[in-house]
């Protein structure tokens, strides 16, 4: 008996270390990710406003560095994001200063108000509220937003940024694979927050085998920071799984 504790103990001991090292891993990448972004930003022209407070439940550094890295780069025309947050400040920002099309899904009347009063900058923030809904898919119950399809009929997106609804057990923040399907440019970038969790593994697994379906070319990679993001893109845009 004695040796059994021992080894559990010991296995213990060793899962915690990991854990921690792990841990310092991600304060360094994230570390790292926050002097790229800073030092990406200081000759932008667009992004005027500059106060961000990344982690917690909002976006990391690193999110926030793809994210400015793909709008400098790849010049969106229409832009959807579904969750309002860090992110929101940086897209709208965009949007005003080249006067391009940006919206942002949000379902807590209460956070946008308490953005829109904490926000610095007078520029203009679409937000659109939609009740959130739990619908069936694939025998699971996943989270989405009410009346999606209606509000994204006949409309293509090149970038699609995705930090909400808040997460489910399986198929989280499903409403990007139904987007697949008709709702993509020719030209697109996805930027999905959260893909360390399992739910939101589902849904990228959901969204590859719709883009193999349609016989579309994409290229895809998974940043790790304080949490995890992935970015699927068409193959023209293949550099921003590069950074």
């Amino acid at each position: 008996m004695r040796k059994i504790w021992a080894k559990l103990l010991e296995h213990l001991r060793i899962t915690k270390m990991l854990e921690n090292q792990n841990e310092i891993l991600n304060l360094q990448r994230e570390s790292l990710f926050a002097q790229r972004f800073n030092d990406s930003i200081q000759d932008s022209e667009w992004l005027k406003y500059r106060s961000f407070s990344p982690g917690g439940w909002a976006v990391d550094y690193g999110f926030l560095y793809v994210l400015f890295k793909s709008l400098n780069y790849m010049k969106p025309s229409k832009v959807i994001e579904f969750g309002l947050g860090q992110s929101s400040k940086m897209i709208h920002q965009y949007a005003s200063y080249y006067q391009t099309d940006a919206i942002t899904i949000e379902h807590d009347q209460e956070w946008v108000e308490f953005f829109q009063k904490d926000k610095q900058g007078d520029y203009p923030v679409n937000i659109r509220l939609m009740d959130l809904e739990m619908i069936g898919y694939k025998g699971a119950e996943t989270r989405t937003y009410a009346g999606i399809d209606d509000c994204c009929a006949g409309k293509k997106y090149d970038l699609i940024v995705v930090d909400g609804p808040f997460g489910s057990d399986h198929y989280s923040r499903s409403q990007v694979i139904h987007l697949a399907k008709d709702n993509f440019a020719k030209t697109f970038c996805v930027i999905m927050d959260d893909t360390n969790r399992i739910g939101e593994k589902e849904t990228l697994s959901e969204l590859f085998s719709s883009l193999d379906d349609r016989n579309i070319e994409y290229c895809h990679r998974t940043y790790k920071s304080i949490k995890s993001f992935t970015v699927v893109c068409s193959k023209d845009l293949h550099f921003l799984t590069t950074l």
